[in-house]
């Protein structure tokens, strides 16, 4: 299911199995998966470069690691200050995990999302990736507006976000501007 976000997604986000901390700080892993604590991190099935299971005080360490680094550096500044990997098996199921939650909250928001053409659906879920359901719909009253009267080419020309790179938001508005062209609602 989504399997097109999905391989958007490790494109925009990249698929990186260590911990590393994102733009604003926080630490994540795989793609674009935020761990708001260090409980969280210690569930997730990391490894050691033996190959055996990292124990939980492992996680925890490298956890509190990270956080004192310096945040938005490029993946190998992470990459050779750390030790434990995830697999790719691993960070697909997590990203799978993800968006199956991302999917359920922005319905909360937008019950008609379901129903939407599969681009728009993909553009929303973009950009709730990033923005968090309720950061999507709280930053752009606008376009959710647009959204719901389901104005493909006014959600296009609506849904720029600052902070990302220009060729992300063309995919998105490329996508908005494809829903247009396969919705199918009678008129």
């Amino acid at each position: 299911m989504f399997e097109a976000l999905k391989a958007r997604l490790k494109q925009h986000e990249g698929v990186i199995p260590y911990l590393y901390l994102d733009s604003l700080g926080i630490v994540t892993t795989g793609v674009g998966h935020a761990l708001f604590t260090a409980a969280y991190a210690v569930h997730l099935p990391f490894m050691r470069p033996s190959s055996l299971m990292a124990s939980s005080d492992d996680i925890l360490a490298e956890y509190n690691a990270v956080r004192q680094l310096k945040p938005d550096e490029l993946p190998g500044y992470y990459e050779i200050r750390t030790t434990l990997r995830l697999s790719g098996a691993a960070i697909d199921d997590l990203l799978d995990q993800d968006v199956v939650t991302l999917q359920h909250d922005l319905t909360a928001f937008l019950p008609g999302l379901p129903t939407y053409p599969a681009p728009a659906q993909e553009a929303l879920l973009d950009m709730a990736f990033q923005l968090g359901a309720h950061g999507l719909v709280e930053k752009f009253t606008h376009m959710i507006a647009d959204v719901m009267a389901q104005n493909w080419p006014a959600c296009a020309d609506n849904c720029h976000r600052e902070g990302i790179a220009q060729w992300r938001n063309d995919a998105t508005k490329q996508l908005f501007l494809e829903a247009e062209s396969t919705d199918v609602r009678s008129e």
